[in-house]
């Protein structure tokens, strides 16, 4: 571990012992007070739940009354809309190597997973720089670390003491039911798997599936704001905005084979980077779209 981190412990240890000598915390200095207000802010505003934003499909008053219900794509109307994305930002190759590479890679995935939420991915790699900067890229370590060290670590994912102990619950999980090992976590068919997760305190459907798809290399789809407010834009969503709608309607159109698990990483890829880049929340710049024909959100524009 860094001498950082070691220096950030030593000063809780002399922090614990002022408090059980006075029976009150030990004051902080009012520059570490105005540093902490900051980061606070700081967290809050990257640690905001991405929203998918007007769409014209979101509230019934806004496109009628009576209007029929949209259509899902057909499968064919889907894979244009595929072939378009690809032509627009060509493979993502989002971990391709999480398969061959060793658990070390597998871990990562699931940290990456869970630090990202709610985040930009700018933020999470940054987190998990920390993480390797301090050692502590591996269950054992995050478990034993102080929950507020870990924060400290993962400050810059926002929502830091939430993402500690999100962590930490899914080191101690990997630790007393898997013996340590991550291959033991992610072994099994995908609902098994998905489960499994599902289970852990600090992880639901979107980071499953990620860690699902990504980590253990088995199907399933990762349903994010972005693919709502693609699709609603488009004009036709799989059905209401909701997870297991989405999850179900690709898994079915794309596939739920071994061989299908690349579509799906890079159908997911694909999105938050139209998602990110073009078809963005507010000021979408629908004139660079190549969906811009099909698109009755982008031709209002």
């Amino acid at each position: 571990m860094s001498g950082r981190w070691v220096r950030r412990a030593a000063q809780r240890t002399e922090e614990a012992a002022y408090l059980a000598a006075n029976g009150e915390p030990r004051p902080a200095p009012r520059a570490e007070r105005r540093a902490d207000e900051q980061s606070r802010k700081q967290g809050a505003k990257q640690g905001r739940r991405l929203q998918a934003g007007p769409t014209g499909l979101e509230d019934p008053a806004v496109r009628g009354e009576h209007a029929a219900p949209p259509k899902p794509y057909t499968a064919r109307e889907l894979r244009r809309t595929y072939e378009a994305l690809l032509g627009m930002y060509g493979e993502q190759q989002w971990w391709p190597t999480a398969s061959t590479e060793g658990p070390a890679q597998r871990l990562e995935i699931c940290l990456g997973a869970i630090l990202v939420q709610n985040t930009s991915w700018r933020g999470a790699a940054s987190a998990l720089e920390n993480l390797g900067a301090a050692g502590a890229l591996n269950v054992e370590a995050i478990a034993a670390l102080p929950e507020d060290v870990l924060g400290d670590i993962v400050r810059p994912s926002g929502h830091y003491r939430v993402k500690a102990r999100k962590l930490q619950s899914f080191a101690n999980v990997v630790i007393e039911e898997h013996g340590g090992d991550i291959d033991a976590l992610l072994a099994g068919t995908t609902e098994e798997v998905r489960a499994r997760l599902l289970r852990i305190w600090g992880i639901g459907p979107e980071s499953a599936d990620a860690i699902t798809l990504y980590a253990a290399r088995l199907p399933t789809f990762v349903v994010d704001a972005y693919a709502y407010r693609l699709f609603e834009r488009l004009g036709h969503p799989p059905g209401e905005r909701r997870y297991d709608v989405y999850r179900e309607y690709f898994m079915r159109m794309i596939g739920t084979r071994e061989e299908d698990v690349w579509a799906l990483n890079e159908w997911h890829a694909l999105i938050v980077r139209h998602g990110q880049g073009t078809c963005r929340k507010t000021q979408p710049r629908c004139g660079d779209c190549a969906l811009l024909d099909c698109c009755a959100f982008g031709k209002t524009q």
